[in-house]
């Protein structure tokens, strides 16, 4: 009993983690863009917002899987760790480098309006709309793997009565931003596609090892969070047949 009381407060902890991680990825992700004030030097209020991004997003990962960890039952856990560890850094390199490279090039690019024309402005362009949002929307998905990863052996697998809505509710939030940086980001090649592989592998991996997905908070917060930015991919082809940014049609 007091195994079972020890785990299940671990997933409502990890529960209530997973949603505060959701709310700041979509806070951090969304927002900024409605803060386009400048400050001084074409510095944007949305800028300081962008600068602490990062900061967030990695601390949050590190409680979600210091949590996971705790207390982990021996064996499973220590067996999945080092492939977690190595994945979930470089998810962060990638995050931060993506995210760093994007904030600054965006910066600079404010000041090279007269020079669309120019290879500075496109070198600019390429590290600030292509190679930052690559690395920045890769990383973003190397740390739900890593996560994933030592989900899928952790003892919250054993755990009942669980806080689905919770969880439910923060995928919804997740999955809906993850869904915008695709779109805006312009990394639909890889996001989209990945929006069916990986809730797939869960179910095959979930049925296979013969696991309970909604009593495992992790597993259950991505693969709904998938599922849910997939659809919105679909609907957002079909509708403009095609994946315009919400900025070329006027939206932000």
């Amino acid at each position: 009993m007091e195994n079972n009381s020890f785990a299940q407060s671990r997933y409502d902890k990890i529960s209530f983690w997973l949603l505060i991680y959701a709310v700041n990825y979509a806070f951090f992700h969304i927002f900024p863009v409605f803060l386009n004030y400048e400050i001084k030097i074409r510095l944007m209020v949305a800028d300081v917002f962008d600068i602490l991004t990062p900061f967030v997003m990695v601390f949050l990962i590190y409680k979600i899987y210091g949590i996971l960890l705790s207390g982990t039952g021996g064996n499973s856990g220590s067996k999945t760790q080092p492939a977690a560890v190595i994945i979930l850094i470089l998810g962060v390199i990638t995050f931060v480098e993506g995210h760093g490279m994007h904030l600054s090039a965006n910066a600079i690019s404010r000041h090279l309006t007269s020079m669309k024309d120019s290879p500075l402005f496109a070198l600019d362009y390429f590290f600030d709309e292509t190679l930052g949002h690559i690395l920045w929307d890769g990383g973003i998905i190397l740390l739900s793997i890593g996560l994933i990863v030592i989900a899928f052996n952790s003892d919250v697998l054993r755990i009942s009565n669980p806080k689905l809505p919770l969880t439910i509710f923060a995928s919804l939030l997740y999955g809906f931003t993850y869904f915008c940086n695709g779109v805006e980001g312009q990394t639909v090649i890889f996001t989209f596609p990945l929006a069916l592989i990986i809730p797939s592998a869960i179910w095959w991996l979930v049925h296979r090892r013969h696991i309970q997905l909604l009593k495992n908070p992790v597993l259950s917060f991505y693969f709904f969070t998938y599922i849910l930015a997939l659809c919105l991919f679909i609907f957002w082809g079909i509708w403009h047949n095609g994946f315009p940014e919400f900025s070329a049609l006027g939206w932000i």
